[in-house]
């Protein structure tokens, strides 16, 4: 395997001319980040406020809810963006979101069907929120095509603008005391919604598109939907484990230590939950290229050596200054009541670095079709998260799950890895090529190389 090597400037150019230029990846990225920021910063504000209002029980219980929003949205989710990113753009592209959109269609009304059995049962008015997110959800199918059609941009605009509102609208609720917990827990899923909404009405206005939605060869249809499901399947798991990893220490905290202990948790997590959201939506923006290029596999191994390691320097650059400044940044933001929560940040950080690399190494599994592999190490992060909260929880408390944390995460990014070295071997050596490179000189002369080639 060869991990080295000039880039090409051709590398992010789809073939035949079909307009992913690079510098139209470029912009995506960029708008993508400066949602990224601006969102960060209006739900952080927000977030401030609400949890002030809220205080450690109350906001601890909407914790717990949206860790199982969270859930729901990976279950109806399905795996199927990935697979309508990797495939679109072919000739039977209106078939193949006619397919996902009947799979979409199908899942909803399941996972509907399921949180409103759990509404029944346990009386939680919670859930009957997700089961209007479960309504709204096929639309989703829109925002994935827009995503592959490399209309980031727009989206990143409909996502800021909406993030906005709810956050706006979660602070008025606070003001005129109709801030209680499913009221607020419904404004994440209206904004969902809306997002849907948006991206399906622009598709269907856009008269360019080459494909359209039918179901009349209902038949064809079919058949390529069970393809799809095919292919879906392991990136399901995979997904549903991940979020399963990203919100397993929320449901224990509450169930082994309280409210209290996941309030002061969450306010710390709050954070993180947004910077998780920046290596996903860069994935998201190259995933489509990558797939093309993928039978070139020297060249697309170089360049998820270069992508690699920009991942490993932006992670440290942003987790070193927020470690120093954890308890400081706790305290003036949430108060003296959440200022516990300053040093589960700062053990947090610690993991940014492994989870930067295991979100933006997703790419491999995608290009490469290694969805077993992805499995085996997200169900191995998994594993270690909860066998170490079952004995870090009941010492210590909040502190004790962010250490199970970090663990995990350096299992997903490379202790998984290692133990099967053997079905990671390749994988292995382009993050080995990516920390040598580094510490060379030539890996910055490369990367400013494609950057002046936008």
């Amino acid at each position: 395997m060869a991990v080295s090597g000039r880039p090409d400037r051709q590398v992010l150019s789809r073939p035949g001319g079909a307009g992913m230029t690079r510098r139209r990846i470029f912009s995506n990225i960029a708008w993508m980040f400066v949602e990224r920021v601006i969102v960060t910063l209006a739900v952080l504000a927000s977030n401030i406020y609400v949890v002030r209002s809220l205080g450690v029980t109350r906001f601890g219980e909407l914790s717990y809810l949206l860790a199982i929003l969270g859930l729901v949205v990976v279950a109806a989710d399905f795996g199927l963006r990935r697979v309508l990113l990797v495939s679109f753009g072919r000739p039977a592209s209106g078939a193949l979101v006619s397919a996902t959109l009947l799979l979409k269609t199908v899942v909803a009304v399941l996972l509907g069907a399921a949180s409103y059995v759990a509404f029944l049962q346990s009386g939680e008015a919670g859930f009957l929120a997700m089961v209007l997110f479960c309504v709204f959800a096929p639309l989703e199918v829109y925002a994935f095509v827009m995503q592959a059609e490399l209309r980031n941009d727009l989206l990143a605009k409909m996502r800021t603008g909406l993030a906005l509102t709810g956050a706006g609208a979660r602070v008025w609720l606070c003001l005129e005391g109709m801030g209680n917990v499913n009221t607020l827990l419904l404004t994440y899923v209206v904004q969902s919604a809306l997002l849907f909404l948006a991206a399906w009405a622009w598709t269907a206005s856009n008269d360019t598109r080459t494909w359209h939605v039918s179901f009349s060869h209902f038949s064809r249809v079919w058949r390529l939907s069970k393809i799809v499901f095919s292919k879906s399947i392991y990136f399901f798991f995979s997904m549903l484990v991940i979020q399963a990893h990203y919100r397993v220490d929320q449901i224990m905290i509450s169930k082994i230590a309280g409210s209290d202990e996941l309030g002061i948790y969450s306010a710390a997590y709050k954070l993180v939950e947004q910077l998780l959201m920046i290596p996903a939506i860069i994935s998201a923006v190259l995933l489509p290229q990558m797939a093309l290029n993928r039978k070139n596999r020297e060249l697309t191994q170089n360049r998820l050596s270069m992508i690699y390691g920009v991942t490993m320097l932006a992670s440290v650059a942003v987790a070193v200054p927020l470690m120093l400044m954890a308890d400081p940044l706790i305290r003036l933001a949430f108060g003296a009541e959440f200022s516990a929560a300053g040093g589960v940040l700062f053990y947090l950080m610690l993991g940014v670095p492994f989870l930067f690399l295991a979100n933006m190494s997703g790419l491999y599994f995608t290009v490469f079709g290694q969805e077993r592999q992805a499995f085996i190490r997200n169900v191995a992060g998994l594993a270690v998260n909860v066998a170490l909260n079952l004995v870090m929880i009941p010492r210590y408390g909040a502190t004790g799950a962010a250490l199970s944390t970090v663990a995990s995460y350096f299992m997903v990014a490379v202790g998984a890895e290692l133990i099967f070295w053997a079905r990671f071997k390749e994988h292995l050596g382009i993050k080995r090529a990516a920390l040598r490179n580094i510490f060379s000189n030539t890996f910055y002369k490369d990367l400013i190389y494609v950057l002046r080639g936008r």
